[in-house]
């Protein structure tokens, strides 16, 4: 009884299920365009920062890592899981000859080199949907929200911004009470 599924969790996989064969059916020169224009609209948070954290984005994702070229000078770090049990990621210093490809798909570093959160001026949040009121369904395996919980609870002044295509955004994503709500929402067409 213990496994099964809530009514609001098959709903959540509902909407991963539908939003993700939309984005798995994007052509690279989309993925391209999309990526360059969500980008423009991200520069007015990265300007003014200085340590950011991104993830290695994978298949049809935004492409969030194109940001270390066009900012070389910051300093970018990128998640890693370290506690599956507790849901639990630190991070580290973006280095590409440390990184090592994942079992789901996506890179991370080999490094055991952990920077301290607190030190992030911003968070770069994938998901898979977000909504109108900032929230977001991500894969599902709660390494985010729990992240972001602990950072919240720590740094006051860190933004957390969702980058996402445009059909990505719904009206109402089913939220549940541990879910975070981010600060901002950066599609190729709109910020809220």
């Amino acid at each position: 009884m213990r496994n099964k599924k809530t009514d609001l969790q098959l709903e959540k996989d509902k909407i991963r299920k539908e939003i993700l064969e939309k984005r798995n059916n994007l052509s690279t020169e989309e993925v391209e365009k999309k990526s360059d224009l969500i980008i423009q609209n991200l520069e007015k948070f990265i300007k003014n920062a200085e340590n950011i954290m991104i993830f290695m984005d994978m298949k049809n994702e935004v492409r969030i890592t194109k940001l270390m070229e066009l900012y070389p000078k910051k300093s970018f770090f990128i998640p890693k899981i370290t506690d599956s049990k507790n849901r639990e990621m630190k991070i580290n210093k973006y280095e590409e000859n440390e990184l090592v490809l994942h079992k789901f798909g996506y890179y991370e570093s080999s490094s055991i080199d952990f920077y301290n959160e607190n030190i992030l001026d911003i968070v770069i949040v994938p998901a898979v949907v977000f909504d109108l009121e900032k929230n977001r369904i991500g894969f599902g395996g709660g390494y985010y929200d729990t992240f972001l919980k602990k950072i919240r609870g720590e740094n006051k002044k860190v933004l957390f911004i969702g980058i996402c295509y445009d059909f990505q955004i719904i009206e109402k994503v089913p939220a549940e009470e541990h879910d975070v709500v981010l600060d901002f929402v950066v599609s190729e067409s709109r910020i809220f």
